[in-house]
This record gives structure tokens, sequence and C-alpha cells, in this order.
């Protein structure tokens, strides 16, 4: 059975990697629309190197669009627009000579966490998305996100017991939190699957609200209460928050009639949630983790007077728990109120990303990071102000997510859960074509009257 899956996958890998070399966008769309479902690999009769396809899937395409560059390169103009890069040189640089300094070889691992994919935007650099790929994406995002949901309504139908006898671990991808199944949908964990959906109703339902009358943008918004609801049930508090904040940042810059519904849909939650049972009111509102969490990051703080340039990067969170599986001391056992044992990080998980900056890079480094996210927030409003059309749209959306994360980041390391992370670098590269393009056309515009008059016009041009 698993030689015939073998067979039949490297079949379908040829065919796949001869399709991208005629275009190397299209593996970029590819990593788009199968990084949600990399969760499925926990249940699927694959060889556990099989995890690495997105790192093989990157690599190949990067060098697919090296050989392709020249075509791009006949293009005049920039490639990408990246006002962000000096803060993002700043960070990398920095964040490696850290990992490298503190960990040695093993800050490797470190380093390929926190920075691997921005492997992506070198290849937009390479290769840019035109127009259409940029749709293709949003399309990509509004139907991974509409796929995810329905997998997670059918796993709340169909409760823990029956995914546990399909192959998923109880304590690893099964949670629960107060007698409630969490919602993980096709993702490894419930973080993945609540904040991807918050991601996409964002950046979809900005493209969306800008064009309602599309089929494609009317069946999304039409969607979009029940991803919400689904989302929801992952109890991500994190998610929850960023896609409040998220729809206050769009209702305030464009979409003034947002501002109703959201009126209602907080009226809805002041009235039902009296009606609530208190265990599910205590799931949501409990004060407990935040101080512990508080309680730790104070601590942190503090260190740094002994640590004015960080413990190193690595040195918490998911890149701690990388290097530690190297080493063969990743996880505890730990015994819950059922009895059940289950594997729990012995790393420090600071559940915020910039605590987690601070511990690991010090002042020096939470800045530089700080710089990166502003800088590109910024930007991306200042192209929705000044880009028209769906591009318009999309940098808007973009910046929403943006405002998201930042949120989000208070309470979840959100920039190194996958694949958050590869979402956040093919934005901003996919942004920077947009940006370039668009320039390059307003320059031919100034430059050629007669073309202008000829050429007919487009929102998308």
């Amino acid at each position: 059975m698993q030689i015939a899956v073998i067979v039949v996958g490297a079949v379908i890998a040829v065919a796949a990697l001869c399709w991208i070399y005629r275009r190397p966008q299209r593996g970029v769309l590819l990593l788009a629309a199968l990084t949600p479902l990399h969760g499925l690999l926990a249940i699927a009769p694959v060889p556990g190197i099989a995890s690495a396809w997105k790192e093989g899937l990157v690599l190949v395409t990067a060098v697919f669009a090296w050989i392709h560059r020249g075509v791009a390169a006949r293009h005049p103009g920039p490639r990408l627009h990246l006002p962000w890069w000096p803060a993002a040189a700043i960070f990398v640089a920095y964040g490696t000579v850290s990992g490298l300094a503190f960990f040695g070889i093993a800050g490797v691992v470190a380093i390929k966490v926190t920075f691997f994919y921005l492997t992506v935007v070198g290849i937009l650099w390479l290769t840019p998305f035109d127009a259409r790929d940029r749709d293709v994406l949003v399309s990509v995002i509004m139907g991974m996100g509409a796929l995810a949901t329905v997998v997670g309504i059918v796993q709340q139908i169909v409760g823990p017991g029956a995914l546990v006898n399909l192959g998923y671990e109880f304590g690893q991808q099964v949670r629960t939190t107060g007698g409630f199944f969490r919602t993980f949908s096709t993702f490894n964990q419930p973080f993945g699957f609540g904040l991807y959906v918050m991601m996409a109703l964002l950046v979809g339902g900005a493209v969306a609200l800008a064009e309602p009358r599309r089929r494609r943008n009317l069946l999304f918004l039409c969607f979009s209460p029940v991803m919400a609801a689904a989302m929801a049930t992952s109890v991500v508090r994190a998610a929850i928050l960023g896609l409040l904040v998220g729809a206050i940042w769009l209702t305030i810059l464009r979409f003034r009639a947002l501002a109703w519904p959201l009126v209602a849909v907080a009226a809805l939650g002041a009235v039902t949630l009296p009606l609530l049972p208190s265990g599910a009111s205590k799931i949501f509102f409990s004060s407990s983790s935040l101080g512990q969490r508080g309680s730790g990051w104070s601590d942190i703080i503090s260190s740094i007077l002994v640590h004015p340039v960080g413990q190193g990067l690595g040195a918490s969170g998911a890149a701690a728990d990388r290097i530690s599986t190297a080493e063969g001391t990743a996880t505890q056992a730990v015994s819950t109120a059922g009895g059940v044992a289950q594997g729990m990080s012995s790393n420090y998980q600071p559940d915020n990303y910039y605590v987690k900056m601070l511990l690991e890079l010090g002042p020096l480094g939470l800045w530089a990071f700080l710089a990166l996210i502003v800088t590109a927030l910024i930007w991306c409003v200042q192209l929705s102000r000044r880009i028209p059309g769906r591009d318009g749209a999309l940098a808007l959306g973009v910046s929403a997510s943006i405002v998201a994360a930042m949120v989000a980041s208070l309470v979840a390391t959100y920039f190194e859960i996958f694949p958050l992370d590869v979402y956040f670098w093919l934005l901003l590269g996919v942004m920077g074509c947009a940006a370039a393009q668009h320039s390059s056309h307003s320059v031919r515009s100034h430059s050629d009257p007669g073309e202008v008059e000829s050429r007919p016009t487009s929102v998308s041009s």
C-alpha cells in the first residue's frame, strides 16, 4: 500500500514540477493552496520525510525562477517595490548572527524557522506575479478558507473520538478546553486553523466588498458568517480579537457600511453571553492563563538587564522546540485531568511574539521587527489609496491582516505559526509586484500620452 502511494506521489510530483517549470509563479500559488492542508499528513500513509514538501517546493520554485529570471529582466522598471526591506535586512542579519552566536550550527534551525519563507519574496522578485496571478491568489485564499471551514464543521459533528480513531493524536491535533472540543480542520493544531480563517476573512473580505457583484465575491460574503462561527470553535482568542480589530480597521478606512453589522454582532453577543453555560463563557474570558503569561513576561523583561542582546534566536517557542527535537528532548509527559498523557513542550512558550523577540534578540531585535511590520502596514495603506481596482482592495485587505497579526501577536507567537508565516511574506511580496507594475504603468502613461489615448482602460490594468 505504501509503495503504491509513493509511486503515485512520484508521478504527481514529476507532473507538478514540469508544470511549475514552465511558469514558476505556479509554484508560489501551489504553495499557497497546499499549506492549509499540511495537517492532513498526520493521518496520511506517507513517510515522515513528506512533511518537508513545503521547503522542497519553495527551493525548487526558487531554482526555476532563477532559470527564468531573464524573462522578467526584459521588462522595464523595477520588479518589486519593497520599502520595508531595510528593516527586514537588519532583522534578518541581527537574527542570523544571534542564532549562530548562541547556538552554533544548531542555530541554523532557528534561522530557518524564522526567516525561511522570506525566500518567497525572492522568487517573486525573479518572476513577479501579474494581475491575473494576484486574482488567482485571492481565489485560493477564499477557497481554502471555505474548505477549512467545511472540514471544521464536519469535525464538530463527528466529535474528537472519531478523529482519534482516524489517526489523530489526543493532546496534539485533538485538543479540548473546558470540555469543549477545539476545531483544527486540516491544520496541525487549532491555532493555525483559527488564525488562517481570520486572515482569509480579512483579505478575501476586503476584495469581495470592493466588488460584491462578482459571483466569487458574493459567494464568499454569504459564507463569511459561517467561517467566522467555525473560527470561534477553534477557541483561539488571538483569532477572534484579530478579526474584530481587522474588521474595525476596514470599516474606518473604507467600508463604512460594515459599522452597523459590527454593532449588531456586538449587541447580539452582549445579549446572548449571559445565556451561555458558565463553562462556555470561561473558555473565552478566563483570566488565569493571561495571569500565568503575564508573570512570565515580567520575568523576561527583568532579564533584559542581564541579557541586553537577548538569549539568542531560537531560545523559545517553535524554534526552541525544533532545536530540542534534534537533541531528543522536545517534550515531556504530562498527565491531563482525564488521565491521558500528552506531549508538552519543555521549552518556554511566551505566547506573545513581542516578548519572544525581546527575550531572544533584546531591544534592538524587537525594534527591527517592529520597524518591519509598521513600515509594511503604512506602505499597504498608502497602496490601498493610490492603486485603483482590485489591487487597491487587496492592499487594504493585506493591511487589515497585518493589523490583525499585530494584535494577535499580543497573545500568540503569530509569525512562527504555520502557514501564517508563509502568507505574511507572500502577501508582502505580492503587493510589491502590484506596486511596481502600477508604478511602471503610470510612468508609461505620463511619458507617452498617445499610448494612453489608444489603450483601453481597466480597473485591473
